[in-house]
Order: structure tokens, then C-alpha cells, then sequence
């Protein structure tokens, strides 16, 4: 019997290991929040927009110090027309990675949108309208690489999705106050 238990245990732990190690998700930092797989995301009325532009975005306070939950100002989904300027897919989350900026300010910050291969993503209730969007971004804007995409000429998008502080380090394009639409819900091309 003494040999069956350390087998056994090593076998559960072997078990255990291989479950987490298939089960990693793709991001961090408040990530639950980025995917819609909170359990705050019940607060959001998803079939209510609220219009919005990127000045008005990269005016809203920052919070203090990073939060563990969803904010007020994270519980709405946004609608706004901007320009795409540049765009890459982010190494460690999968993420497209999207510098939008203002039309009259040309103020800038980041859209995200997220993965739809990450397994907390397959999860949430929004899983075909993340894949189908990943797919018309590539199809429709161009299939991003881990280094920025800039375009000559700006592309005029409608843009919906919730609006996300992250903490400010570093990305390129990023608001002075850490605002981003993560998730971009969806996309469409505007005639200019």
C-alpha cells in the first residue's frame, strides 16, 4: 500500500499540472474584465449604447490605483467613430491591438480586440461575435503581425465595445489615462 500512495499522488499532481498548464488563459491584469468573464458583466446592458468620441474617452479620471473589479464607467458600451491608425497583434494575450484617434483631436488611445482563442473567451456568452469580428478585422483592415501596421491612409471605423482603464505602461498609443474600449464588440467601415 505504501507504494500505491506516492503513485497515486504523483499521478493527480501530474493530472493537476497538465489541467493548468491547457487550461492557461492568454492575459492578465484584470483580464476577467477585458473578456466580459466577470461576474460584473451581468451588469451591462449590451443592447444600450452610449455615444461617445476618444476626447471625451481621454478626458474621464483615471482611477487612483488599479482596481479588482469592474468600474461604473466599465459597465457601459461605447459607440464612437474614429480613425485606425495603426494595428498589431499583441505577443502575450493574442489581442489585436488597435491606436484609434479622435477625428477633430486627433487624440489618441487603444481598442482591443481580444482573442477569440483564449479559453476564458470560449467561455463567455460572446464568443461567436469575438471570432466573427477577429475574422472581418483581417479580412476587411488586414492580418496583423506582432510588430505595428501604419496605414498611409487612416481607415474611418464605427467602433462599439465597453470602456476599460488598464494601467498605463508603456503601449504604444495609449491614453495619458490608461482608457481603452476593451473588448471591441464590433466593427464597420464609415464612408468618409
Amino acid at each position: 500500500m505504501t507504494i500505491i500512495k506516492p503513485r497515486i499522488i504523483f499521478t493527480l499532481f501530474l493530472f493537476a499540472f497538465s489541467f493548468s498548464v491547457t487550461a492557461q488563459d492568454c492575459g492578465e491584469r484584470r483580464w476577467d474584465v477585458k473578456t466580459l468573464s466577470d461576474y460584473d458583466t451581468l451588469l451591462i446592458n449590451f443592447s444600450h449604447t452610449v455615444k461617445t468620441t476618444v476626447h471625451e474617452q481621454c478626458r474621464l479620471p483615471a482611477p487612483k490605483r488599479e482596481p479588482t473589479y469592474r468600474m461604473k464607467s466599465e459597465d457601459t458600451v461605447y459607440a464612437l467613430t474614429c480613425y485606425i491608425i495603426a494595428y498589431k497583434k499583441q505577443a502575450d494575450d493574442k489581442d489585436i491591438h488597435i491606436i484609434i484617434q479622435d477625428l477633430k483631436t486627433k487624440e489618441m488611445m487603444v481598442a482591443e480586440i481580444i482573442s477569440s482563442q483564449c479559453q476564458s473567451v470560449r467561455k463567455t456568452s460572446r464568443y461567436l461575435q469575438m471570432k466573427n469580428l477577429d475574422e472581418w478585422f483581417v479580412t476587411t483592415i488586414g492580418k496583423p503581425t506582432t510588430t505595428f501596421t501604419y496605414l498611409h491612409k487612416h481607415v474611418m471605423v464605427k467602433i462599439t465595445g465597453t470602456g476599460f482603464f488598464d494601467t498605463v505602461h508603456g503601449q504604444k498609443g495609449m491614453a495619458m489615462n490608461g482608457r481603452e474600449i476593451h473588448p471591441v464588440l464590433s466593427m464597420r467601415l464609415v464612408k468618409e
